[in-house]
């Protein structure tokens, strides 16, 4: 296995934090008595080639949960065993949550509950964003991927295309709500076409997953439909068996030059290429993003 290039860093420390979607692996986390940067890219396999770290970059941050599905939130002994284990390693926990349907806000709270005072959670539903305001000040909330909006179609031909269709991430409105709501981070993907300076002028902390990002999600799971009757086939609400969790869906076009695509539950991701990876480095490189988050597809 190659191991993940680095780039030199001009400013202070930059937060690097590890997303993990099934609880069930927090059984080979466990065995740590402390986490390094290689344990993290080493959770990624191949995909570690696509992320450029800088030399001093050391785990500050634990994230448990999924940002697409509410089948996923963890149980409550899952939060329970990750805020453990964060106490011995001495990182801070973060519970990543989706979008929520009226029906997941009772399992919200309980989960909310076990978190200590200071953990993150991670938001990617106003609602939610409000829920944690209101009855978990204790708690920090940071605004998730789905909460910043931007063209990332990984099949774009160009980067004309993407110059079409700007971001408003320095919208005072955008500032508002987020102030409004006591985030106090944002987290966001890097686009294909993205230059470093895309997160330049951004009043606000900034984070970025690598090294995927997220395309689009909806209510439809492919995946865990292939089981159901067809009548009710590609359909919403029948029961969810976590067929994710086990294999996704890789999309391949021949003949075209857009990025390697992969389907997960009702989600599609596009990976990094190495110069997005470049890109990145940079933009820490220069003060503009003060976290890396690693996280699979």
């Amino acid at each position: 296995m190659t191991h993940a290039q680095t780039v030199p860093k001009a400013s202070g420390p930059i937060e690097l934090g590890f997303a993990l979607v099934d609880e069930r692996e927090l059984a080979a986390f466990a065995r740590h008595d402390r986490l390094t940067r290689e344990d993290y890219l080493d959770r990624l396999g191949d995909a570690r080639d696509c992320v450029h770290l800088p030399d001093d970059a050391e785990p500050t941050h634990f994230f448990l949960g999924s940002e697409f599905c509410e089948h996923l939130l963890p149980s409550t002994d899952a939060i329970d065993r990750a805020v453990a284990l964060c106490e011995r390693w001495g990182l801070i926990f973060g519970l990543v949550t989706p979008i929520a349907c009226d029906g997941l806000f009772d399992p919200l709270r309980a989960a909310l509950a076990r978190l200590p005072g200071g953990s993150e959670v991670t938001v990617n539903d106003w609602g939610v964003a409000r829920l944690v305001q209101r009855e978990f000040p204790d708690l920090r909330p940071v605004a998730g991927r789905l909460l910043g909006k931007m063209l990332k179609d990984p099949r774009l031909p160009s980067a004309t295309w993407a110059r079409m269709y700007p971001n408003g991430l320095r919208a005072g409105p955008f500032r508002d709500i987020l102030d409004g709501l006591g985030i106090g981070r944002l987290e966001l993907d890097f686009p294909p076409f993205g230059a470093a300076d895309m997160y330049a002028g951004i009043d606000f902390p900034v984070g970025v997953r690598a090294p995927y990002g997220y395309v689009a999600k909806g209510r439809i799971c492919k995946l865990g439909s292939l089981s159901v009757d067809t009548p009710k086939k590609f359909s919403p609400g029948h029961k969810c068996r976590r067929e994710c969790l086990g294999f996704s869906e890789v999309g391949a076009r021949p003949g075209t030059n857009e990025l390697h695509t992969t389907q997960r539950g009702n989600t599609m991701y596009y990976r990094h290429a190495k110069g997005m990876a470049h890109a990145v480095a940079e933009a820490v490189a220069k003060g503009w993003v003060s976290r890396i988050v690693l996280s699979g597809a």
